[in-house]
C-alpha cells in the first residue's frame, strides 16, 4: 500500500470514528456498561443516534443512556429527554433515539461529529463493506473511566442467505456478510476476530465507491448501507439495510419525511 492510499485510508477510519460512539447505560454509582454501538445523525438541526432496537428490550434502560466524552474517558454525556421511535415489526430491528435536550446535544457535539443524510446509501448494493463498533471485548472500565478499542473489520456480503440464519429473512432488508474465525482487520491484517457482543447497532459502510472528479474528503467517499443486527461466529454478520432506517425516520413526523424522501427517496407510506 502506498502512502497515499494509506493516508486516505486513515481518513476515512478518522471521519467514521468521529460518529460512531459506544452506548453506555449507566448502572449502580453512576458506572457505566456498554450495551452496543450508534451512529449519530442530523437531520434539520434535529439530532439522533441510530442503533438496533434490541438494544432496548428493558425499557428503562432508555432513561440511563449516556455517551463517553472520548474513547479513553472518565466522563460522560448523559441522553437526556430523548424520544425512543420504533417499528411495530420486531423484524426490523432498528431503533431511532432523538435528542431533545439542548445540554445533552452540545456535550455530544462538543467531542463527536453527527453526519447528515448525505452519509447514506439506502440502496445496499455493494459487495465490499467496514463495520466499524465496540465489542465488549475490548472495551475496559475501572471505576468510572472507560477505555474502548474500536474494531473495523472489512468483510463481504454472502451470495445467499446462510442456512443457520433465523427466520424470517425479508429481502432488501436483511443482509448478511461473511464472518469466519479470522477475518481482515484495518491495520492488524488476518486475525482472530472478536465476539461481537456490543457491535449491535453499529454502522456498515460502503468504502469501494469511485468518487466524481474533484476534491477528495473521506465524506464523500464512505456511505453508510446497513445496521449490524445480529452476528454467528464462523459464519455471518446479519444486517438491516438503511433503508429500513430511512423508513423508521420518515414515519416519525412530516418535517423528517420530507427531508428524508428528498435525500434517499424513501417515503414512511
Amino acid at each position: 500500500m502506498d502512502d497515499e492510499a494509506k493516508h486516505r485510508l486513515e481518513a476515512v477510519q478518522k471521519f467514521i470514528l468521529r460518529s460512531t460512539v459506544p452506548i453506555l447505560v449507566e448502572g449502580e454509582e453512576g458506572k457505566p456498561f456498554p450495551v452496543g454501538t450508534g451512529t449519530l445523525l442530523r437531520i434539520n438541526n434535529r439530532y439522533f443516534i441510530i442503533t438496533a432496537q434490541h438494544l432496548f428490550e428493558d425499557a428503562a434502560q432508555l432513561e440511563h443512556i449516556a455517551i463517553p466524552d472520548a474513547l479513553d474517558s472518565d466522563s460522560y454525556t448523559r441522553v437526556l429527554n430523548l424520544v425512543h421511535s420504533k417499528t411495530n415489526n420486531d423484524d426490523i430491528d432498528v431503533a431511532v433515539v432523538e435528542i431533545t435536550s439542548s445540554e445533552s446535544i452540545e456535550g455530544i457535539k462538543a467531542n463527536w461529529n453527527f453526519l447528515t443524510l448525505d452519509n447514506v446509501d439506502v440502496s445496499a448494493s455493494t459487495n465490499s463493506v467496514w463495520v466499524v463498533g465496540y465489542p465488549v471485548s475490548r472495551v475496559s472500565i475501572k471505576g468510572k473511566r472507560l477505555v474502548a478499542e474500536p474494531l473495523t473489520l472489512l468483510t463481504e456480503r454472502m451470495g445467499e442467505v446462510p442456512a443457520e440464519a433465523l427466520p424470517p429473512v425479508h429481502e432488501g432488508l436483511d443482509i448478511f456478510y461473511t464472518y469466519a474465525r479470522s477475518a481482515h482487520l484495518l491495520w492488524k491484517g488476518e486475525a482472530v476476530t472478536p465476539e461481537l457482543y456490543g457491535v449491535s447497532g453499529a454502522a456498515i459502510w460502503d468504502v469501494s465507491r469511485q468518487l466524481p472528479t474533484g476534491l477528495w474528503l473521506p465524506e464523500r467517499f464512505a456511505k453508510m448501507v446497513a445496521i449490524q443486527s445480529a452476528f454467528m461466529h464462523s459464519g455471518y454478520l446479519r444486517a438491516k439495510s438503511w433503508w429500513a432506517v430511512a423508513r423508521s425516520l420518515a414515519k416519525i413526523d412530516t418535517e423528517l419525511g420530507e427531508a428524508v424522501h428528498e435525500k434517499t427517496g424513501v417515503t414512511g407510506g
